[in-house]
C-alpha cells in the first residue's frame, strides 16, 4: 500500500438503516485493528433520515471521523459528482460498499479504483441476497448503453450483488452459508462481536430515543411480528393467511404481541392487527436492527417473512428463536432448508405450525428449530 493510502481512511457509503448499522460494526473493527480513522459518506435511501443524522449529532462513541450526509433528492450528476467530491477529500485507504449493482456504488467503486488505485474495495453484504438463488433481471440494451455513457467503462450489469468486477473481497455474516457465486469469490468473515459494542448500542439508544421507544416496554418472553409491506401481501395472498393465524394465537396475550411494520409502509394497519388492542405497534420508523440490539439481553421470539430482519435477528439477539413463515404463494423468496438449519429458523408451512409454535413462549423453550 502507498503513502497516501496509508494515511487515508476507511470509506463506507451507507444507504439503508441497516448498513449504517453494518458499517459502524466495521468501521469499530477497523480502527482497533489498523488505527486509521473511517469515515461515512452517507447518501440516505430511507424514510426518515433525519432519525440518523440528530442521532449522529449526540453521538460521542462514534468509531467515524464524520458522516457526510450527501443530499439523494438531487438529480444523479449531481449526486455523482458530490459522491466523488467526497470520496477525494477522503483519500480512502479502503472503500467498502453494500450494493454494488445501484448506480452510487458503481460510481464509488470506479472513482475509486482511478483515483486511488492501492484502496482495497469491498462489498459488505445486505441481507438475506448473500444466501438465496435471487438473480436480478438483466438491463434492457437501451439501459445498458445509458448507463455506461454516464458511469464510463467501469459501469457494469450486476445480477448477483457482490460481484461487481471491482470488488475485490465479499464481507459476509455466514461466509460458509453463501452462494455459489459469491463463494467463488475472495471471502471475509463480519467482525460479528463488534456488534455487542458500547459505540453501536449508544447508536441504537439514540435512534430508539429518536422515536420515542422505551426497551422496557417489550418484556421477556414476548414475540414481535414483523411484517411485510403492504405490496407484498397483496402479490402474495397465502402471507395475510400465515400472518392471521399469527395473530389469532397472539391475540391471546395482551401485553406479550408486538408488531412491526416495514417502514415504508403507509397503510395504518393494512392487516387489522392493531384494532382490538391485542397487539402493540413499534415505532415503523425505528429500525428494526436497533430494536434487537435494545433486547439482546433477554429470550424474545421473532416470527417473519423470509426477509433479512430473521438473519439480523439470530445474530444481535442471542436468546432470540425465529420463525419464518413459509407460504406457497411466496415469489421467489423461498431459503435452503440448510440455510434455516444452520440459522436456527423454523420453517412454519401452515396455521397448525404456528399454533404449535407459539403454543410455548420463547422464555420457556431455548433458541433453535423445533423438531
Amino acid at each position: 500500500m502507498n503513502d497516501a493510502a496509508a494515511r487515508g481512511r476507511h470509506v463506507f457509503l451507507v444507504r439503508s438503516s441497516l448498513q449504517f448499522l453494518l458499517a459502524t460494526a466495521l468501521a469499530i473493527d477497523l480502527r482497533e485493528r489498523t488505527q486509521q480513522t473511517c469515515r461515512m459518506l452517507f447518501l440516505p435511501d430511507l424514510p426518515d433520515p433525519g432519525l440518523f443524522l440528530r442521532a449522529v449529532g449526540d453521538w460521542p462513541a462514534s468509531p467515524f471521523d464524520q458522516v457526510v450526509c450527501i443530499d439523494a433528492r438531487g438529480a444523479s450528476a449531481g449526486i455523482r459528482r458530490a459522491l466523488r467530491a467526497a470520496l477525494a477529500d477522503a483519500q480512502p485507504s479502503s472503500l467498502t460498499v453494500f450494493n454494488d449493482r445501484e448506480e452510487a456504488g458503481q460510481t464509488a467503486l470506479t472513482a475509486v479504483a482511478r483515483r486511488f488505485p492501492q484502496a482495497q474495495r469491498w462489498c459488505a453484504e445486505d441481507g438475506s441476497l448473500a444466501y438465496t438463488g435471487f438473480v436480478y433481471r438483466a438491463h434492457g440494451a437501451a439501459t445498458q448503453l445509458r448507463q455506461t455513457l454516464r458511469l464510463g467503462r467501469g459501469w457494469h450489469d450486476v445480477r448477483v450483488l457482490g460481484t461487481h468486477p471491482l470488488v475485490q473481497r465479499f464481507v459476509a455474516l455466514h461466509p460458509r452459508l453463501l452462494r455459489a457465486e459469491l463463494r467463488e469469490r475472495p471471502v471475509q468473515a463480519f467482525p460479528a462481536q463488534a456488534l455487542a459494542s458500547p459505540a453501536l448500542r449508544s447508536l441504537a439508544t439514540a435512534l430508539c430515543a429518536g422515536t420515542g421507544f422505551a426497551a422496557q416496554s417489550v418484556p421477556p418472553g414476548a414475540t414481535v411480528l414483523t411484517l411485510s409491506h403492504s405490496s407484498y401481501a397483496a402479490r402474495n395472498p397465502d402471507y395475510r393467511q400465515m400472518v392471521a393465524a399469527c395473530a389469532e394465537q397472539l391475540a391471546q396475550r395482551p401485553g406479550q404481541f408486538f408488531l412491526k411494520y416495514h417502514p415504508r409502509e403507509t397503510e395504518p394497519d393494512y392487516l387489522g392487527l392493531c384494532a382490538q388492542g391485542a397487539a402493540t405497534e413499534i415505532a415503523r420508523t425505528l429500525p428494526v436492527e436497533c430494536l434487537y440490539l435494545m433486547l439482546r439481553d433477554r429470550p424474545l421470539t421473532v416470527v417473519g417473512g423470509m426477509s433479512t430482519t430473521l438473519l439480523t435477528a439470530g445474530l444481535l439477539m442471542p436468546q432470540v428463536r425465529c420463525a419464518a413463515l413459509v407460504h406457497a404463494s411466496a415469489s421467489g423468496d423461498a431459503w435452503d432448508r440448510q440455510l434455516l438449519d444452520e440459522l436456527r429458523i423454523t420453517p412454519l408451512a401452515d396455521a397448525a405450525a404456528v399454533a404449535a409454535y407459539l403454543s410455548t413462549s420463547s422464555a420457556e423453550r431455548p433458541p433453535g428449530r423445533t423438531a
